[in-house]
């Protein structure tokens, strides 16, 4: 083990320099918080106090052996006992989990393992492995931090923060977003550092999807240099204050490199949530307001860290049986205020048509949703799996009987998710469109199929009801590369690395059940509506738009281009050659996509 111990959560977040003392540095001592590092390998927890524990224990150990070899007897030592409950440093995680890599349930490397193993595919593996082996460089941007802009640029910034983002993940409180943009940019208030750090990581959230589609030349990247400068005089441990910072990182780290751990930022922001017990129903009744502030900061991180969790494939940083709290009130907050009842359990419903809140609290829905697909399909799920045996079927399922029915149980609950959602006359965003609801409805889906397919108890592939959840699985699969098509032709969504993975999982799923062969007679009808070979295409299209606006995601756009040519040269020959059409689709589908430079969210 080095001697050295890396820097602790807190000063790696704050981007301060860490003495590493034991059993605290210096920061952590003068803050009264646990020294928290975390293995750069691994991805778990200790606490640095419990670290040198163990130091100290190797040495003593290694005294005894060296005694030992030279037949000297052993002298007497004073030993730190082991302790006798689990220190309060251990790993969140089983310590005893093989990490050999962190790759989720989200990934599609489930696919693309069962792809290699046929024979006919060998001959591509070693190019493959060789090329999702290489990992490009992140492209280094050379800013400065943004000043702040002037008041109509500022006022511009709020609203697309709160039409396009606010929305999705609404765990700020309005007011106290535009309490804070008076305080800034009144000069006879008096603004705090806080103040600042929360309005400046507002613009570069908002300004990603602005910048992106040309409207401002001010780069979203520069607000979060000009944030960053507040870091260590805000507080990003201690209360629920601290938690929304951290949340507002996290959202701009969905869209840039910020040279942190989404993941590391949820177990932190859940580890907030359960000391001040936001998982829980209050103890004692509160304002309605802060009630429905509390319940939307943990729902929140909750989203986080299923997400982040999920795409790691690492345990979730709460079980759903601990968690007690409803979901958030599904109104507005001057609803709320303007209400005569004291107790938000008592808050009579309001008058139809979706609220301010109603996008947030279906994503959550459809979280729980997903969780328990995890729970049900996916061992990695588990805080003893390890990498290896991540995409390895589960231990309950004795027959396909038992997978059937867990699929169709999980599959209503899906659909009626869908048929439920809100609907919004007059969609301002992304997040307010049925094509987005559709396209969450079929990555979920696609996720359930998925796991249902790994976990079919024998092979061949046979069956209707093996048929019936492969059928599941292509179609899902069609769809979502369709509808973000769609999306981008309508400049409504932007790039993430999410939305690649998502395509790439779902090319990669087509490629899957093409080799399969069972399409043609099982999906007669879905196969003609969706040709696999101009699913594949357009899917192609999309990942190379991506690896233009994504340098590093270029492996793999390369990796799924080449299972494509194969696929189709292997599978689809007879069908290319009856089909006129074959080259006008590449065509179209290409076409659509490279006339997409601009996109919104």
């Amino acid at each position: 083990m080095s001697n050295e111990l890396p820097a602790c959560q807190k000063c790696k977040l704050r981007k301060v320099r860490c003495d590493r003392q034991a059993p605290k540095c210096t920061s952590c001592t003068k803050g009264n918080v646990a020294c928290i590092i975390v293995d750069p390998a691994s991805g778990e927890q200790y606490a640095r106090d419990y670290i040198r524990q163990l130091e100290v224990q190797e040495a003593e150990l290694k005294a005894r052996l060296d005694e030992k070899a030279a037949g000297r007897p052993e002298t007497s030592h004073s030993t730190i006992e082991a302790p006798q409950a689990t220190p309060a440093g251990l790993p969140t995680g089983g310590s005893h989990t093989s990490h050999g890599g962190f790759v989720g349930d989200g990934s599609g490397l489930g696919f693309l393992r069962s792809i290699l193993s046929e024979a006919k595919w060998q001959r591509h593996r070693t190019h493959i492995l060789n090329q999702l082996a290489t990992r490009p460089g992140i492209q280094q941007l050379h800013l400065s931090p943004n000043p702040l802009p002037a008041v109509q640029e500022a006022e511009q910034l709020l609203e697309n923060y709160f039409t396009r983002f606010h929305i999705h993940h609404t765990f700020l409180l309005r007011q106290e977003v535009l309490s804070t943009f008076n305080r800034v940019y009144n000069a006879s208030a008096t603004s705090l550092d806080q103040d600042y750090f929360r309005l400046l990581m507002v613009f570069a959230i908002s300004a990603t999807t602005r910048y992106r589609a040309g409207i401002t030349n001010d780069h979203p990247y520069g607000y979060f240099m000009a944030a960053e400068d507040y870091l260590g005089r805000i507080p990003l441990i201690r209360d629920i204050d601290a938690i929304q910072n951290l949340l507002l990182v996290a959202r701009f780290g969905m869209y840039h490199h910020i040279g942190a751990s989404l993941w590391e930022i949820s177990q932190l922001c859940m580890r907030q949530c359960i000391e001040w017990k936001l998982h829980l129903k209050p103890a004692h009744p509160l304002d309605p307001l802060v009630e429905q502030h509390r319940r939307r900061v943990f729902w929140e991180c909750y989203v986080l860290d299923r997400y982040s969790s999920g795409i790691l494939g690492r345990p979730f940083a709460i079980a759903e049986s601990d968690i007690e709290v409803e979901l958030p009130f599904d109104a507005d907050d001057d609803y709320l205020v303007n209400s005569s009842i004291t107790s938000l359990d008592l808050m009579p419903k309001r008058g139809p048509g979706p609220s301010e809140v109603s996008v947030f609290i279906i994503c959550i829905q459809l979280r729980r949703i997903s969780s328990r697909i995890h729970s049900t399909f996916y061992s990695s799920r588990s805080a003893v799996a390890s990498s290896a045996n991540s995409f390895g079927r589960s231990t309950e399922f004795k027959s396909i009987g038992h997978v059937y029915t867990a699929f169709t149980r999980l599959r209503s609950e899906l659909n009626e998710w869908r048929a439920t959602a809100p609907i919004f006359l007059y969609p301002r965003s992304l997040y307010e469109r049925p094509e987005w609801h559709d396209f969450l409805h079929e990555k979920d889906m696609l996720l359930l199929a998925r796991g249902a397919m790994h976990n079919v108890p024998s092979k061949p592939y046979a069956g209707a009801a093996v048929k019936e959840i492969l059928t599941a699985c292509y179609v899902s699969a069609s769809r979502i590369i369709e509808l973000y098509s769609t999306l981008m032709e309508k400049r409504a969504i932007t790039w993430t690395r999410s939305y690649f993975q998502v395509i790439f999982t779902a090319g990669l799923t087509v490629t899957f059940c093409i080799s399969l062969e069972l399409l043609k007679s099982s999906i007669e009808t879905d196969f003609e509506q969706r040709h696999p070979a101009r699913t594949l295409a357009l899917c192609s299209a999309i990942l190379s738009y991506f690896k233009d606006k994504m340098p590093d995601a270029a492996s793999a756009a390369v990796v799924f281009d080449v299972l494509k040519d194969e696929c189709l040269k292997d599978n689809l020959s007879r069908v290319e050659t009856s089909n006129p059409n074959q080259d006008s689709m590449h065509d179209s589908g290409a076409h659509s996509v490279q006339n997409n430079s601009s996109v919104m969210t």
